[in-house]
């Protein structure tokens, strides 16, 4: 069985520099680093990666924990956290599908060392349960979160749907639905939308102009269906993403003002307005905050 003598003996260096090579702890040349990398492979050397963790106390993971891969949302920031992750770090996709039970493994892993830090997409969870976890290795929240102790990154997104809510006041439409992936108690982007249209509109939005679940292009044809067939006529429907949006236009026609978020390149081409979430910057953001304090 190959070892890290093995590897300084045939490069001619001390093993300590091997080990440094390995771990990424400590200088060691572009140009010997090469000769390492091409005696390892030489050699056939695997080094034991549970060994590393416990000898450096770094696994160079950041976990993502995400409830799903196929909605542009999570797609989007998921690439953006991976492209600002640097070379040295390795990014971990850790999907729950809001199962409590999985969040809470994903809270075990950071525990137990096998990630470094947590970067949090959503989750169902109360924060406040989750916190206590990042005593020891960071934990960041993609979202808005009331302690300012904790780690969060976020856009005012409230503020953002204020202003689309007023721009469609001031031309007199106010028949709006709305097309959720969850309900308010369980999603605080639902909770701002709703917020920021009794802030406009001066009450609540009303109950049967609010469909959940909306995930999929066919999710938001479906609930499109049912909102036209709640009188009076729809003016306006606001969705998640640019993906429900074009099934909401589909559906809907010409006549119904469609919103979506993303500002893709979708909504774009098919000429319909779309609020811009800044996922490149969430993302970058987030990766500089899992960073030790």
């Amino acid at each position: 069985m190959t070892t890290i003598y093995d590897i300084a003996k045939r490069v001619g260096c001390a093993p300590s520099t091997v080990s440094k090579y390995i771990t990424k702890h400590g200088y060691v040349s572009q140009a010997l680093g090469k000769k390492i990398a091409a005696a390892m492979r030489d050699l056939d050397y695997h080094y034991n990666g549970i060994a590393r963790i416990l000898s450096t106390n770094s696994s160079n993971r950041i976990g993502v924990m995400v409830p799903f891969l196929d909605h542009p949302y999570f797609q989007g920031l998921v690439n953006a956290i991976t492209m600002a992750a640097t070379t040295d770090q390795e990014v971990t996709i850790l999907p729950t599908a809001y199962s409590p039970i999985k969040e809470r493994r994903c809270l075990d892993e950071l525990e137990h060392r096998l990630i470094d830090s947590l970067i949090i997409t959503s989750h169902t969870l109360p924060y406040q349960e989750i916190t206590p976890y990042g005593k020891k290795h960071p934990i960041v929240f993609c979202e808005t979160i009331p302690d300012p102790t904790v780690r969060s990154v976020h856009i005012d997104r409230q503020a953002a749907l204020t202003e689309h809510f007023q721009t469609l006041r001031h031309r007199h439409l106010d028949r709006i639905g709305c097309l959720f992936i969850r309900p308010a108690k369980e999603s605080v982007t639902t909770t701002e939308t709703l917020a920021a249209y009794q802030q406009v509109f001066g009450h609540p939005l009303p109950p049967d102009l609010v469909r959940y679940h909306c995930r999929s292009f066919a999710d938001s044809q479906r609930l499109t269906t049912e909102l036209l067939a709640t009188p009076p006529n729809l003016q306006v429907i606001l969705t998640e993403s640019d993906i429900s949006a074009t099934g909401a236009r589909q559906v809907a026609g010409p006549k119904v003002v469609v919103i979506g978020q993303g500002n893709q390149l979708l909504s774009q081409l098919l000429g319909f307005p779309s609020i811009d979430q800044h996922l490149d910057t969430i993302g970058q953001q987030a990766v500089s905050l899992t960073q030790p304090a």
